[in-house]
């Protein structure tokens, strides 16, 4: 495969640093310096569910627009110009909650959509080299981790105002980049979609056939319910499953801490933790692919399901960072797994689309239906009690990959011991 050139990989790691890095230096930090403006956990949650639902809808709007106009360059510049804007307004509307009730939503639909759009720029890049992409895709983390760390010390002794000084600094960097990096090259031979419409969706659920070789033992009964585990509908099932459960400790991790006895500096580093254990697992993510994808699945949900076991039964912080520490090994598994599914499943006409409507599920639809409910039962029955509602439901992913992963791997097992019988037969005979 062709290599990518020394400039393009220096632009596009400077993008995604800027991004991750204006990420932890302002959304990071945003609900608990909201939190320190006298604003409850249910009010906090209802912003974020607002957020996340208008990230869903701008998933779906950016995506088409990416793939319709054949342009991540400048959808990305838009995307960071936009979120500049509203960072300083959000930070000086603290105390007028209707202006913060539209603010944030808007925040929400350019900034996380944004990241998806940014991920799929680097893969058309590179031409879908996740030895590429790995390498390129952990150096944000590495930075948010940092950022995360010393943004949290400097908080904790100085204030809430290095929020805007970092993340200004950041989005400036961003646009730099985006501006001198070209966009990707066209990577698909068929027409594209003359519009934006329902069709463009149910595309992006129709499986290509490549993906469909060596799935001969599947009853076509699982095939037609879109459970093929190599499919993107059952990509889409199990995001949708761990989203629920690791959203309201992600979203309200700081009243997580605080139960606990920690404070905002904690939170810069749990942030740190969380970031730099996904490092090493996508900086290797061509290496990650080698292994079975149904053996990634049960790690995906495994790792989530031992985070909330932990947190449950968490008397200090550093539990909590222990129980952050297994979420984000299973994120960092989580990241290359889903792109590449989607990259080989998804027809390449509507990838943008497809990217943005896994981030959206995993990140948006799951947490506002998670968040619906988590900062009233916070406030009413405390921090445990939504622990437990998470653990019941990561359980669920758990059984299906668990229970799919042992068919298989008992099928296989029946198939190789006819086979030994009929080579033994036959040696007889």
């Amino acid at each position: 495969m062709k290599a990518m050139k020394k400039s393009y990989w220096v632009g596009f790691s400077v993008l995604e640093v800027s991004y991750w890095s204006f990420h932890a230096s302002f959304i990071g930090f945003l609900m608990s310096y909201l939190l320190s403006k006298g604003i409850t956990n249910t009010a906090v949650s209802i912003f974020l569910a607002s957020y996340l639902f208008a990230a869903f809808l701008g998933s779906f709007v950016w995506g088409m627009v990416c793939d319709r106009f054949h342009t991540n360059r400048k959808v990305s510049m838009v995307c960071f110009l936009a979120a500049g804007m509203l960072m300083y307004l959000i930070y000086f509307s603290y105390g007028n909650i209707p202006v913060l009730a539209v603010l944030y939503p808007l925040l929400g639909f350019v900034s996380l959509p944004h990241a998806t759009n940014i991920d799929s720029w680097l893969l058309l890049t590179c031409g879908n080299n996740l030895s590429v992409y790995g390498k390129i895709r952990c150096l944000p983390s590495l930075m948010y981790a940092v950022t995360s760390v010393v943004l949290g010390w400097i908080i904790a002794d100085f204030g809430y105002h290095f929020m805007l000084v970092f993340g200004t600094i950041f989005l400036i960097t961003g646009i730099a980049a985006a501006f001198m990096l070209p966009d990707g090259k066209d990577a698909v031979s068929e027409n594209r979609e003359s519009g934006f419409s329902i069709r463009s969706l149910k595309q992006v659920f129709v499986t290509c056939e490549d993906d469909l070789a060596g799935e001969k033992a599947m009853s076509s009964k699982r095939m037609c319910a879109g459970l093929n585990p190599r499919g993107y509908g059952y990509l889409i099932l199990i995001l949708m499953l761990i989203g629920l459960a690791v959203a309201p400790m992600n979203n309200l991790k700081t009243a997580v801490l605080q139960s606990v006895g920690g404070n905002v500096s904690d939170i810069g580093v749990d942030a740190f933790i969380c970031a730099i254990t996904q490092v090493p697992f996508i900086a290797l993510a061509d290496k990650m692919e080698k292994y079975s994808l149904r053996v990634r699945y049960v790690l995906i949900t495994l790792l989530p399901f031992m985070t909330m076991v932990l947190a449950f039964g968490a008397v200090s912080p550093v539990m909590v960072f222990g129980g952050s520490f297994l979420c984000n090994m299973g994120v960092g598994i989580l990241l290359p797994t889903m792109r590449s599914v989607t990259e080989r499943s998804v027809a390449p006409s509507f990838r943008n689309l497809g990217h943005n409507i896994a981030d959206a599920v995993y990140n948006s639809v799951a947490g506002i239906i998670s968040l619906l409910y988590s900062g009233i039962v916070i406030d009413k029955f405390g921090v445990k009690s939504m622990l437990l509602i998470c653990i019941l439901i990561v359980s669920v992913p758990v059984i299906i990959t668990c229970k799919d992963a042992v068919w298989h791997w008992c099928t296989a097992a029946r198939i190789h011991g006819k086979m030994m019988h009929k080579v033994n037969m036959f040696h007889k005979g």
